[in-house]
């Protein structure tokens, strides 16, 4: 294999790595401000299937009540809860503060 080959086959390579890294990524909350904040929650919702959407729903609300009574109803603090989270990690974190509440 010529150094040119090498060369143009790792560039293939390493794009189709971010390729299938950009496509793999899952939609997560934005917190840098309240219109981001609830942008990237509705784009959340709608990537997940319908059955999804309703229990997702019910789930942030629900935390996002809890989180703001800990920080004392302050917005900001309440969205940097969130900032990054997708789908997955919030339901994690549900379950999470559901088995703390429960002990």
């Amino acid at each position: 294999m010529t150094k040119l080959s090498r060369i143009f086959a790792t560039v293939c390579i390493a794009g189709i790595m971010l390729i299938g890294a950009g496509c793999s990524s899952n939609p997560t909350v934005d917190a840098s401000s309240k219109s981001a904040f609830n942008e990237s929650v509705k784009e959340i919702q709608s990537s997940l299937p319908e059955e999804k959407r309703q229990e997702f729903q019910e789930t942030l609300t629900g935390m996002a009540m809890l989180v703001a009574m800990q920080t004392g109803g302050d917005q900001a603090k309440m969205r940097s809860f969130f900032d990054g989270m997708d789908y997955d990690a919030i339901m994690k974190k549900a379950g999470e503060m559901r088995r703390e509440m429960n002990q």
